[in-house]
């Protein structure tokens, strides 16, 4: 049991305490006395007491000095994890839609709910109305299958990046890292990398490997150019920086290293962690 799942048990009002003893045994490795006695309730033969389990948590919690999420991480770990179900065949693949849709309507959140509106109006068809378009359960399950993998693959973040917008290249420095000066910032990379047109990929960090000269290239095609657009792809993940027809596809591509930093020196510090998490 993962703390953001927990948590989201316990802000819908449907935790129990074996959640919380199924997270101190997935937290053994933080080694805490807290932890240690509350994963050890798993043995006990008598029925678990809700408000011990409870203060027991609460104890081992102060122990790690881990902080509780916030509603909005416990509801976006939840849908993400519902969503990962369905990118492989699952029996129960249209009860998880629903529960994503219910999930997105109680929460207001307008665009997750359309991404899954049709499909969910599809499944009450089948189910429950006139079936006009004779849908059958095979068609049901490849029609979620399909859309989830698709919208798993292109979700975009919805992380503002107004600070970069307008900004010029000014300067590349390839010393240590690949590190892109901004007027106000820097991107600084350490990971797989690529520079492409409209027509097809320009440069890349393998024909950098095969020949260091190309570096010139590389701030020939960049020094001056004015940043119009930056997206993440949440999932992949993959951050994307058009400078003016040109875009620069920033790949993490390792589960031990971090992998790309994004910063305006001031407030603004963006980056991605091991295993690819955005921090």
């Amino acid at each position: 049991m993962e703390l953001l799942e927990l948590y989201y048990k316990k802000f819908t009002g449907r935790v129990q305490a074996t959640d919380y003893v199924e997270w101190a045994i997935h937290c053994l490795y933080m080694g805490t006395p807290e932890i240690k006695k509350l994963a050890g309730m798993n043995m006990s033969d008598e029925p678990l007491n809700f408000f011990e389990i409870e203060k027991m948590f609460a104890d081992a919690m102060k122990s790690t000095q881990w902080e509780a999420p916030s509603k909005e991480q416990c509801l976006d770990h939840h849908i993400k994890r519902l969503h990962a179900q369905l990118l492989v065949p699952n029996e129960n693949a249209m009860l998880i839609v629903k529960e994503l849709y219910d999930c997105t309507l109680k929460a207001n959140l307008f665009e997750e709910q359309m991404n899954w509106q049709e499909l969910s109006d599809a499944i009450d068809d089948f189910q429950y109305g006139d079936n006009v378009y004779g849908y059958t359960l095979e068609k049901i399950n490849e029609m979620i299958a399909i859309h989830a993998r698709k919208l798993w693959h292109t979700k975009i973040s919805q992380m503002n990046f107004k600070e970069f917008i307008g900004q010029k290249i000014i300067g590349i420095d390839s010393e240590v890292h690949f590190l892109i000066q901004l007027e106000k910032g820097s991107i600084i990379i350490e990971c797989p990398w690529r520079i492409r047109d409209t027509g097809g990929i320009v440069i890349g960090e393998t024909d950098i490997q095969s020949n260091q000269r190309e570096w010139k290239a590389v701030g020939e095609l960049l020094i001056g150019k004015t940043i119009e657009d930056v997206q993440l792809l949440e999932q992949c993940p993959l951050l994307i920086v058009q400078c003016d027809h040109l875009f620069l596809d920033v790949f993490h591509a390792s589960s031990f290293f971090d992998g790309w930093t994004l910063t305006d020196e001031e407030d603004f510090y963006l980056f991605s962690m091991h295993g690819g998490s955005i921090a």
